[in-house]
């Protein structure tokens, strides 16, 4: 029988710490009725933790998503019914959701360059194909990544419907609208002041100052004219 997780990440990035009940289980692993443990999805590895179950942590060492329902796999077993105490690993989860917030933002300006849409990008790379990136254009992106860091712009994360949404004129977010089931009607919006605007079910940081300053920007030229973008960020706080 199919349970509903209810996705806490979701409207709290920054949400820690749980309580929540098991209502499914089998080896390894279980599934809870809400979740603050955010499952691997669209490049954003899984965050891991504890579920403190009686006095007994049990390690959380992965999280996927299947439908609605969302699988921690644990070092342990924990009975269905169990209620237990959830703690995210946060300096993991701030690290990702730097990272991912910051993958955002360049996509954002290098879309600005008249770039098509990327076809992969992950916490550390962004591809393109075909691509006429320059390594002066690369240069004037990460000088204005880094300005947009220290200008502290808002990460707005909000639910605009569907049908209101108007992709027309941007193959990007055509192609994204196009993997969405037609039954999906709310779409999660992320908007990083006005350099950057898609659609996603990740988590993020508040503001472009937690994401950090750019330690290193670096392009690459790939087979088939493909540039890949590789970028690291600065050591931010814990």
């Amino acid at each position: 029988m199919s349970t509903n997780s209810l996705p806490l990440y979701a409207d709290d990035s920054h949400l820690r710490e749980f309580d929540a009940e098991v209502v499914k289980t089998g080896p390894r692993f279980v599934v809870l009725d809400r979740t603050a443990f955010y499952p691997e999805s669209g490049g954003q590895p899984s965050d891991t933790g504890t579920l403190t179950y009686g006095s007994d942590p049990v390690k959380v060492f992965k999280v996927i998503r299947r439908g609605s329902e969302i699988f921690h796999y644990i070092e342990g077993d924990i009975p269905a019914g169990s209620r237990v105490h959830g703690a995210v690993d946060w300096g993991q989860r701030l690290w990702n959701m730097r990272r991912h917030s910051a993958e955002h933002l360049l996509t954002g300006l290098i879309e600005s360059l008249g770039e098509p849409p990327k076809v992969f990008s992950d916490l550390e790379s962004l591809e393109y194909q075909p691509s006429n990136l320059t390594e002066e254009q690369i240069r004037g992106v990460e000088h204005r990544f880094n300005e947009i860091v220290d200008e502290d712009a808002p990460v707005r994360v909000y639910y605009e419907e569907r049908a209101r949404i108007d992709a027309s004129g941007d193959p990007r977010k055509t192609s994204f609208l196009q993997k969405i089931p037609r039954n999906v009607d709310r779409l999660r919006m992320v908007d990083i002041g006005s350099y950057a605007s898609t659609f996603c079910f990740g988590t993020h940081v508040e503001s472009t100052k937690e994401i950090g300053r750019l330690s290193e920007l670096r392009l690459e030229d790939a087979k088939k004219g493909k540039k890949v973008i590789h970028f690291r960020l600065q050591p931010g706080p814990g």
